[in-house]
């Protein structure tokens, strides 16, 4: 996935402006903000049979806020094994108290986007920060696995870094865990006026990072039959280090 044939517009616009980085800046606000809702949302529907495909209909319209924003793709919301499908389409499972959610998304703000996934356990309790704790050891070793290779790749960005290097950060510490295979994706993307635009962050991108260069860092493992955990956030690259958005 994250594989796109780049034109000379996306090209031109690979490193982005102060001012488009400001107009980024309040579209990833915005998408937190939604990100919040979709969560008092996900609570207030426990057990009363709320499917995948329910719910993904109601976290888009919580997302555009009665209109406000586009959507950047349509989301995903994936219960256990169905997000160990990196696209996920939503199916006809219902939401129970305990499941694992994977949630994808984003909206557009003044036409920029904004990209996010969170793994959460779904609960009176859930929460969409990144610092989470699953009862079950499984779901709770995985996620913080992930937490840690995502870490290792923000810590990697840097002007001057080539990209396939930061997505080595994250795909060491996941393989050396013992997970590999289950790692199967790029570490990231460009986001800009597009959901997908340059650098890739990919083993094979020889991009050379530069300030102002806007991108996703989402690794993510996927135990096909059992659940995905992914954790994404999109970051803008300086001289000595990089911004979350």
């Amino acid at each position: 996935i994250f594989d796109f044939k780049p034109n000379f517009s996306q090209i031109k616009r690979m490193i982005k402006s102060k001012d488009e980085i400001e107009i980024l800046k309040t579209a990833a606000k915005h998408g937190a903000d939604g990100f919040k809702r979709v969560c008092e949302f996900v609570k207030s529907s426990l057990d009363k049979g709320v499917s995948e495909c329910e719910l993904n209909y109601e976290v888009a319209n919580i997302l555009k806020n009665k209109g406000e924003f586009g959507l950047s793709f349509e989301p995903i919301t994936a219960l256990n094994a169905n997000a160990a499908k990196a696209h996920a389409l939503p199916t006809k499972n219902t939401l129970k108290n305990g499941d694992l959610l994977l949630f994808d998304a984003g909206i557009k703000y003044r036409r920029y986007c904004s990209d996010r996934t969170r793994t959460f356990e779904v609960g009176q309790n859930s929460q969409v920060s990144k610092e989470q704790n699953f009862k079950n050891s499984k779901h709770d070793e995985i996620y913080h696995i992930v937490l840690e290779a995502q870490q290792m790749a923000i810590n990697a960005v840097r002007a001057g870094v080539r990209a396939c290097d930061i997505d080595k950060a994250a795909r060491d510490f996941i393989a050396k865990a013992g997970y590999g295979e289950a790692f199967f994706h790029s570490t990231g993307h460009g986001v800009g006026l597009d959901i997908h635009e340059l650098p890739r962050i990919s083993p094979k991108s020889e991009e050379i990072i530069k300030p102002g260069m806007v991108f996703s860092i989402e690794p993510g493992i996927y135990l096909q039959g059992e659940f995905g955990v992914r954790i994404e956030d999109v970051v803008v690259a300086t001289e000595n280090g990089c911004e979350i958005l």
